[in-house]
């Protein structure tokens, strides 16, 4: 094994890594893919030579999480989303402090390079914390600037306030979002403030969308429209949004969807946990719609593998609609990449020359991909997060050989901060 090595690297050679089939040499230079060819000889800080039994993949991309709440895993699991929220998340989030927030971050993505995921959308508490513990541990992610109505964390001054913060920083690997929570924790004056920031400063916006039946209801009971006609009659929607859940749309709803070019993200595994309903999958893509993949919260899922995710994803939707044709391996493995890369406007999601190196090696001797007639299906209907060997993000190797800098820290620090948050 070659020597473990987390300084960031201005170059790197990837020799004998299967591509699409193909033994190539990748090399990487300044965080970006600069030649992909059969053999290359270039000089390189590091080298990791995979020996034709490595196979080489984008990073995969969590299209909607909140990392930080990782801590609260298995806390109030097995009941109704509103008890869930009410009684359970919201009481244990108001003890929430940022270092809290920085361990349950670095745990987050601890278990996210762990199973293959480089890049994340989060919405969550504390951005400065989790900011810090994203830059440490080298994974990229778009950060949430929360917007909620009843706390004092989520006012408009503080959302300003951050953004002057962090718009002085340059990184590498971090970008912004404007998140207002939902459309019954924000109000519509603020929400048109938020749809007003995020187009002046060219940011995200990344919103829980008809996430519940009752939602839907409560939308129509107030305005006399559903949750997307509203926000539609507002000026909200655009290219620019990112809509987590998106299931109790009606067919005018995706109509308006489409029409505004909007992106929405599929939740399976929260989804179900919560009984909160099924993904319209088949009449979105019929719609020609961006769909991306999101585990949602560590704690409504209970983890953060998208391997699992596309596979759970997948399986619903076959014996929703009682059609196996539907939601395609090929299809789910395009929403944790190329198409979540296309909502959150980063060049990431496709291996190719000139894009950014967010990378994975898969262990091609992995038990689950054995004996590997059909890599893309094997990776979604067999494999877990176990088979990845090797990441690597913004050209920088973060997990070698199954190793990242500082595991056993992180794992005895969440554990403390978890028990003492509880004991809050």
């Amino acid at each position: 094994m070659q020597t473990l090595c987390y300084l960031s690297a201005m170059s790197l050679l990837i020799k004998n890594v299967i591509l699409k089939g193909i033994r190539k040499d990748i090399y990487v230079n300044s965080g970006k893919i600069e030649k992909i060819s059969s053999r290359i000889n270039k000089k390189a800080n590091q080298r990791i030579d995979c020996k034709g039994e490595k196979a080489v993949l984008p990073g995969l991309i969590n299209g909607h999480t909140h990392a930080g709440m990782i801590l609260l895993r298995g806390v109030g699991d097995d009941i109704p989303l509103k008890d869930w929220l009410e009684k359970k998340i919201w009481p244990l989030e108001k003890n929430l402090t940022a270092d809290d927030v920085y361990w349950g971050t670095k745990l987050a993505c601890l278990e996210m390079i762990r199973t293959g995921t480089t890049c994340f959308n989060d919405m969550y508490w504390f951005n400065k914390a989790s900011v810090q513990a994203i830059k440490e541990m080298g994974i990229r992610s778009v950060v949430g600037l929360v917007l909620l109505d009843f706390d004092s964390k989520g006012t408009k001054e503080n959302l300003e306030k951050f953004w002057r913060i962090f718009q002085k920083r340059k990184f590498k690997t971090i970008s912004f979002s404007i998140a207002p929570h939902a459309i019954y924790t924000v109000s519509q004056e603020n929400l048109i403030w938020a749809k007003n920031f995020a187009q002046k400063n060219n940011l995200i916006l990344h919103l829980h969308l008809s996430e519940t039946e009752k939602e839907v209801k409560d939308c129509l009971k107030k305005y006399k429209l559903r949750p997307v006609e509203y926000l539609d009659k507002i000026g909200f929607l655009n290219e620019n949004c990112v809509l987590a859940h998106a299931i109790w749309l009606s067919d005018k709803e995706i109509n308006i969807l489409a029409k505004r070019k909007c992106t929405v993200v599929y939740n399976p595994c929260s989804n179900m946990k919560l009984s909160s309903g099924i993904f319209p999958y088949e009449k979105l893509k019929r719609a020609k719609i961006n769909i991306c993949l999101g585990t949602d919260g560590p704690a409504s899922n209970n983890n953060l593998d998208l391997f699992e995710e596309m596979k759970t994803g997948a399986l619903l939707q076959k014996v929703n609609a009682m059609n196996p044709v539907i939601a395609s391996a090929a299809e789910m493995f395009n929403t944790v990449t190329k198409n979540a890369a296309k909502a959150l406007n980063i060049k990431i999601g496709q291996i190719k020359q000139g894009d950014l190196a967010d990378l994975i090696l898969i262990d091609l001797n992995h038990i689950s991909l054995i004996p590997g007639h059909n890599l893309i299906s094997d990776l979604v209907y067999s494999c877990s997060g176990d088979c990845v060997s090797d990441v690597i993000c913004h050209g920088k190797i973060i997990m070698r050989e199954k190793k990242v800098r500082g595991e056993k820290e992180i794992l005895v620090q969440a554990k403390k901060r978890a028990k003492k948050l509880l004991n809050r």
